[in-house]
């Protein structure tokens, strides 16, 4: 009995402490940059979180949904389908909505 208490409690620690983890700023620029063409060249700079909320996905996962503002730069620039960025080409964005979601990967 004794055991499975040990077993039990051990893992709820686990499980409550992993669910409270945060997404790290490399894992907020990664989704950023996943809506933008050439996300492999370019790079998230000047990243601010405004606001952050706890949500759920509609099949009860946990998520955070951030407000954040910033800049993205393709030093290389892009020539993928239908753009045709020049090296050192920079955008910024303010009040842009990202929202993670805690899989088995981490932050996606």
């Amino acid at each position: 009995m004794k055991t499975v208490l040990i077993y039990s409690l051990t893992f709820i620690s686990f499980w409550f402490c992993s669910c409270k983890s945060k997404p790290s700023e490399e894992d907020i620029s990664k989704k950023i940059l996943f809506e933008y063409v050439c996300p492999e060249t370019a790079k998230v700079s000047n990243l601010k979180v405004l606001d952050t909320k706890e949500t759920q996905t509609l099949f009860g996962l946990p998520a955070l949904q951030y407000t954040v503002s910033g800049e993205i730069e393709w030093s290389n620039g892009c020539d993928e389908a239908f753009s045709n960025l020049p090296a050192g080409y920079k955008e910024k964005f303010d009040h842009k909505m990202v929202t993670l979601v805690k899989g088995d990967k981490g932050w996606q």
